[in-house]
């Protein structure tokens, strides 16, 4: 069921084109902002009690929706939760590869800037523009797609919303320095910690194995703190371009060098994918 959930899910943004018009999160904006008026002053709402009641109660919500689906039909519990994995997936990595690709090629510099500003490409001083593109996408893919993947495999539908809405009070709280916004970091980090290096193992099968795990082992400390560095030290190794280096390049480079990481990205899923399948197959998963 997990495995035919998924691929129903992305047949049909594949078939279908991205469905992003149809990931409305405003529904969960609107909940936090209750929240915090009605909790904002109460003590255990600056804290790990108020990162629970924001994502706990929607998923309790889910879960009893899906218990009642279950008594009705399993059919309708495999419709939920293929809707949700799709919900919870980002925005489609693809696309977005595709446009910034032919935008390279084409010397579109509002096309490439707008794609970066998508892909949250930051200004980092001491690395070139290539490596900071490659980096971005190696995280959104994590974030778009992979971390859904796992969590969903893991925990069910809820394990995927769980981890969409984790993302989301992540990235609003920022880098604030209140208790609620260090939980809610902590949070995204505990769920990213498994994912990332389920990734960075998957890039290892799908590119040069010994690369990557040397990349991946020299980043590593253990912590959560480091899952973006092991993410990228890995992907980017499994490709030689951490041996070899980014530089500084042109377009069309800049272009080839994306083209390779998508490739590579989309390898992983068919790797994650095909262990699934054997899983399921094996009785291990349902």
């Amino acid at each position: 069921m997990t495995l035919i959930s998924i691929l129903v899910a992305l047949a049909l943004e594949y078939v279908l084109g991205a469905l992003d018009h149809l990931r409305n999160w405003s529904w969960y904006d609107r909940w936090l902002n209750w929240l915090e008026q009605r909790s904002g002053e109460r003590h255990f709402w600056d804290g790990p009690g108020g990162v629970l009641v924001s994502i706990g109660l929607p998923l309790a919500g889910l879960a009893v929706f899906g218990l009642a689906l279950a008594d009705a039909s399993v059919i309708f519990v495999f419709a939920l939760g293929t809707f949700i994995f799709l919900y919870s997936l980002g925005a489609d990595l693809n696309s977005q590869l595709d446009r910034y690709t032919a935008a390279l090629h084409a010397d579109d510099d509002n096309t490439i800037a707008l794609v970066e500003e998508q892909l949250q490409v930051p200004n980092i001083v001491g690395q070139s523009g290539a490596e900071r593109v490659l980096r971005s996408v190696f995280i959104r893919s994590h974030e778009q797609l992979f971390g859904v993947v796992f969590w969903f495999i893991v925990l069910g539908m809820t394990g995927g919303l769980l981890f969409a809405m984790s993302l989301r009070l992540r990235r609003r709280v920022g880098e604030a320095p209140t208790a609620f916004a260090e939980a809610s970091r902590r949070l995204h980090g505990i769920l990213s910690w498994p994912s990332t290096r389920a990734q960075a193992l998957g890039f290892a099968l799908a590119g040069n194995l010994v690369d990557a795990v040397d990349g991946w082992h020299k980043a590593e400390d253990g912590s959560s703190e480091v899952n973006e560095q092991v993410l990228c030290a890995a992907g980017l190794s499994s490709l030689s371009l951490g041996k070899s280096g980014t530089g500084e390049a042109d377009n069309t480079a800049i272009a080839t060098q994306v083209e390779e990481v998508q490739a590579l990205i989309n390898r992983t899923l068919l790797v994650w994918l095909t262990i699934l399948g054997v899983m399921t197959i094996a009785g291990w998963l349902t």
